[in-house]
């Protein structure tokens, strides 16, 4: 078990934090006009603001989340350091402290233990939660990563690191194109402002605004818009039901830079292990969802065919649910042994399973079909 976060009634100000993120804001919200209306932006500022939110996002996104959060793929030490550094370079906190705060959030979503539960209030879990400290102990949370070398070095010399990738390489492209001031305006100070909000509105945003077509029970919600902010992070949804996925969106048409950057690395031999969920068990989730909203739809038609209605649909769903379990199991059987027995009866719960689910989405098409009480 985990020792969870502190209740709100004791937790204490982390003025360091408060000071900071305020700071940067207001200081991006006056300079950044300020300059443009003087001097104007020119390549060497965004040169550094797109470089160092690029590599950042990524970072964390593809390193602190997906690949020590979640453990959804192993990389090389290389990689491993490229994270580390930029991942620093967004000032959100070294991997220990980030990863524990986010496998808080997935063992308690909408719960009190939330670190940036939604139930508090949009500005709560969007950025209030950083304006105090916790008390757990983030080493029981996190803790197959305290043992991990490269993670204590970067947690030992965090600032220093975040600060030399930070402002270190702004005043090197300033220092080398005449455009000092501009370089750290744009390229620290507002950098560092995008990169907190766009990771806050998945902690916020994306609890509230979108689709949950895996999971209804969770506020997590799917959200297009801030997977293209967000590194493709948006498919939040589905990463609730299926974390352990490196993959957040699963379609060819998904904006998702990390699951392409993580399947690159595959691809070159820099990566592997890449995890994911099968289709059948992504499609099972689904069902689960549909069957909860046909039965609301069910509940909205007039009372002499809802029983008839609801019979039809439930047992088209237990049917389905069923196929996919025991095809699931028969095909982990499969890999375990290659036995022809084995995949004549997986072939036999293909075959069972094709039928359940052209039965299942026949009844939701039936059920589209019907007519709802007229409401006035």
């Amino acid at each position: 078990m985990t020792e969870v976060s502190a209740p709100a009634s004791t937790r204490r100000i982390n003025w360091t934090n408060l000071i900071f993120l305020l700071g940067t804001f207001l200081a991006a919200v006056i300079a950044v006009p300020w300059y443009l209306a003087v001097y104007g932006f020119g390549w060497p500022e965004w040169l550094t603001f797109f470089g160092i939110w690029i590599a950042g996002g990524m970072s964390i996104t593809g390193g602190y989340h997906r690949l020590w959060s979640h453990k959804t793929y192993e990389t090389v030490w290389p990689v491993k350091m490229f994270y580390l550094l930029f991942g620093a370079a967004t000032f959100q906190n070294s991997v220990l402290e980030w990863a524990a705060d986010h496998r808080l959030h997935h063992d308690h979503t909408d719960h009190e233990q939330d670190p940036y539960n939604i139930q508090k209030g949009f500005w709560w879990a969007h950025i209030g939660w950083v304006f105090f400290d916790t008390e757990e102990h983030i080493e029981t949370i996190v803790r197959d990563l305290v043992s991990d070398p490269l993670i204590a070095w970067q947690r030992r010399w965090y600032k220093t690191i975040a600060i030399s990738v930070a402002v270190g390489i702004p005043v090197l492209v300033g220092l080398l194109t005449g455009r000092l001031l501009g370089c750290l305006i744009v390229g620290t100070v507002l950098r560092i402002v995008v990169s907190h909000h766009g990771t806050f509105l998945i902690n916020s945003a994306c609890h509230m605004l979108g689709r949950r077509p895996y999971n209804r029970e969770v506020s997590a919600r799917d959200s297009g818009v801030m997977a293209v902010l967000a590194f493709g992070e948006g498919y939040h949804n589905y990463h609730h039901s299926f974390p352990f996925d490196y993959r957040n969106g699963i379609r060819a048409w998904h904006v998702d830079p990390a699951k392409w950057l993580i399947w690159g690395l595959e691809k070159v031999g820099l990566a592997q292990g890449l995890r994911r969920a099968s289709d059948l068990q992504i499609l099972r989730a689904k069902a689960a969802v549909q069957h909860q909203g046909a039965r609301e739809r069910v509940g909205r038609l007039v009372v002499s065919v809802q029983a008839e209605k609801e019979r039809r649909i439930g047992e088209a769903h237990a049917k389905l649910d069923k196929a996919i379990a025991d095809l699931l199991r028969w095909e982990r059987q499969k890999v375990r042994a290659a036995a022809e027995d084995l995949e004549h009866r997986a072939a036999a719960a293909r075959e069972v399973f094709e039928h359940a689910l052209a039965d299942w989405r026949a009844a939701l098409r039936d059920l589209s079909r019907a007519e709802p009480v007229a409401s006035f």
